[in-house]
């Protein structure tokens, strides 16, 4: 008996070190489990039902890993087909105005012979291989050779000779060019990006708290529109005023007395007239260059921003009459040789009426090569908040046909392709209005020779000319900080940036003659003979056209026949 009772301790001694065995064992991996559930993975995929309501829509494709806005585009325009155009052939005749050609006095012809550099006869039948790799006869060669040499010396040029590659060109006036340098929209600053241009266009506001306007003691007060503020938010915001000091600094300052109860005449409520209007000239810009016979391109930017700020009523604080107003828009258009496109047209506007019983509206409008894309217009009974974006990959081109000389024409085509989009944020609340708009193009012209003329000449396109090449910043927002019945705090900033590279570059089409290796001058080698289609350095600029951050208090003025006054300005 005893030892199947020591038998049966034994055992249970076991099964207990055994089960703190795996206890002990399980330990790092319950808590890797949990520390996988505290920290996801980026592979693992989250969906945040917050952003699930309907007066939010949120595909927010400007807070991205990709910091290269034109390397985030080609990557966005990927993922939906290429948007393929053909417009109207051109055909330029040596009678076009803009067509140049350089000549010199006519020299006599002296054509190739079917013989080597010792004057040995070569079989006319003899194959032989050029060096773009067409295979031909040693007659058929001499012909074509001896035929373009025909050609060049009616122009007094000679393939025995020098001869320059480019031999004609379409002509665009420099007046249209260099010139309209001078005239370009000026910056102000340089462009602001990132975490800088985020911080400028922050909604919040850090104010220092003072003693005196001229002692600063280190505490910052944090405002917001007023909208966005807790109750308890509310209440110690309106423990301090606000003025700028003597250095321009909105700064605040704590109420020693209790504030004044301001006595407003309830029932003319609805009929105040506004004590402020902030009604700036929108903030424009136009660059242009080229001519539409040639290559012309342009791009336009323009903010506008508006605001209204009626009394504010304490005692009724839900019947905010204020009425804010911003939006933005960006233009791109293109021509060439007479082609005409409307290659982007982008706005976006968010409006706050002064008529609280007036829903908020948004208005997004997006237009591709003439096509509607986004057409978005809507009302909101309270805030709404929007972060979206669109691009669109397309290749515009059409049938060209130019002569390079007198008897050679370059048959083939001339387009456009590359990437368009459009990143835009917006939010709108009774109290604030904003926008947040990002044009962005990025195109080049391109061609290529048609299939006869490449195999009869071995022609082509020769082409690095950056078209429109573009990204602006457009934002601006307008709206109430604070307000009580003393003051009203209002904040308005805006900020207008862009860099652009337009009409950079040259493109050129070109036949090329290949000397067959027995001839003795340039045997083996291949010339080419070249039109200039278009040639320009290009436009090259980036900065800001504009920008500003205002904060600045109104008294809140209830009487009907007062003139607005501003505290600390």
């Amino acid at each position: 008996m005893k030892t199947m009772e020591k038998t049966k301790s034994t055992a249970t001694l076991l099964i207990l070190m055994l089960s703190a065995f795996i206890m002990v064992a399980m330990m790092p991996l319950n808590a890797q489990v949990k520390r996988d559930q505290r920290t996801p993975n980026q592979n693992v995929t989250v969906r945040d039902h917050r952003t699930q309501n309907k007066n939010v829509t949120v595909r927010d494709q400007r807070n991205k890993s990709v910091d290269d806005p034109f390397a985030r585009l080609k990557k966005e325009a990927q993922r939906s087909p290429v948007q393929k155009n053909k417009m109207k052939a051109v055909k330029i005749s040596s009678n076009n105005p803009n067509y140049r050609a350089t000549s010199k006095g006519k020299i006599k012809f002296v054509p190739f012979k079917l013989e080597d550099k010792n004057g040995r006869a070569v079989s006319p039948g003899r194959s032989i291989t050029l060096k773009n790799g067409r295979r031909t006869t040693a007659q058929q060669a001499i012909d074509k050779l001896n035929e373009t040499e025909k050609l060049l010396n009616a122009q007094g040029f000679s393939l025995r000779n020098k001869t320059p590659k480019t031999i004609s060109r379409t002509y665009t006036s420099n007046r249209y060019l260099n010139a309209r340098k001078a005239t370009a929209p000026r910056s102000v600053g340089t462009f602001r990006k990132g975490a800088n241009l985020k911080k400028f266009m922050s909604l919040e506001k850090k104010v220092g708290v003072v003693t005196s306007f001229d002692n600063v003691k280190g505490k910052v007060i944090t405002l917001k529109p007023f909208s966005m503020y807790t109750e308890s938010e509310k209440k110690e915001i309106n423990k301090y005023n606000f003025s700028k000091s003597s250095s321009g600094r909105m700064m605040a300052k704590r109420t020693i007395v209790p504030r004044r109860f301001q006595k407003f005449r309830i029932e003319r409520i609805g009929n105040l007239s506004p004590i402020h209007e902030y009604k700036p000239a929108d903030k424009t810009a136009i660059w242009s260059f080229g001519h539409p016979d040639t290559f012309q391109a342009s791009i336009e930017g323009r903010l506008h921003r508006y605001a209204k700020i009626y009394p504010y009523d304490p005692n009724n604080p839900e019947k905010n009459k204020s009425e804010f107003n911003v939006s933005a828009s960006g233009k791109v258009k293109g021509t060439i040789l007479n082609n005409s496109m409307d290659i982007l047209s982008a706005s976006g506007e968010f409006n706050a009426p002064s008529d609280v019983s007036k829903k908020m509206t948004t208005n997004i409008q997006l237009k591709i090569l003439g096509t509607a894309i986004i057409n978005d217009n809507r009302s909101f009974p309270q805030k709404h908040s929007i972060s979206d974006s669109y691009s669109k990959s397309f290749d515009n081109s059409f049938e060209f046909e130019v002569p390079i000389i007198a008897g050679i024409d370059f048959v083939g085509l001339i387009g456009i392709k590359g990437e368009l989009g459009y990143e835009y944020e917006g939010k709108i609340e009774r109290t604030v209005a904003q926008v947040d708009a990002k044009p962005l193009v990025n195109l080049k012209a391109y061609g290529k020779a048609g299939l006869e003329f490449a195999e009869v000449l071995g022609g082509g396109v020769e082409s690095e000319l950056t078209f429109i090449k573009a990204d602006m910043e457009l934002q601006a927002y307008t709206g109430i900080w604070n307000q009580n019945s003393e003051e009203i705090v209002v904040g308005i900033n805006h900020y207008f940036g862009y860099d652009v590279n337009m009409l950079s570059g040259k493109l050129d089409a070109y036949a090329e003659v290949c000397v067959p290796d027995f001839v003795p001058i340039y045997g083996g080698d291949c010339k080419r003979i070249t039109h200039n289609v278009f040639n320009w350095d290009g436009f090259k600029a980036s900065g800001t056209i504009a920008e500003g951050s205002n904060t600045h208090t109104l008294a809140n003025i209830a009487k009907y026949d007062e003139e607005p006054v501003m505290i600390g300005n």
